[in-house]
């Protein structure tokens, strides 16, 4: 089991790399774009895709890293079961709100 956190960890980094540059890349140049642009940018068929793609992989990410240092830093195992349960109920909440925002401004 530790050795697939291990890897789903460094895999989920990789794929973020690029992911997070043409993010900044974006955002640098948002200015240039008009509001309906953007919004057409994100409800596009891609714009949807990279953005879900992006969260899931970002959320699972930030789950498996934080998971990894309150295994290393919470002794006692009930709090850490308690911690690291409430840690991934808060990053499917995250997702779900992420997903939901998306339809909502997929739906205007």
């Amino acid at each position: 089991m530790a050795l697939l956190h291990w890897k789903l960890q460094r895999l989920s980094a990789i794929i973020l790399v690029p992911a997070i540059i043409y993010i900044v890349i974006y955002f640098l140049n948002i200015t240039q774009f008009s509001y309906s642009e953007i919004i057409s940018d994100i409800t596009s068929l891609w714009g949807m895709l990279f953005i879900v793609f992006v969260s899931l992989i970002l959320f699972t990410h930030s789950s498996l890293g934080i998971e990894t240092i309150m295994e290393d830093y919470i002794h006692d195992d009930v709090m850490q079961r308690f911690f690291i349960t409430l840690s991934k109920v808060i990053h499917v909440i995250l997702l779900i709100i992420t997903l939901v925002s998306l339809m909502m401004i997929k739906g205007r």
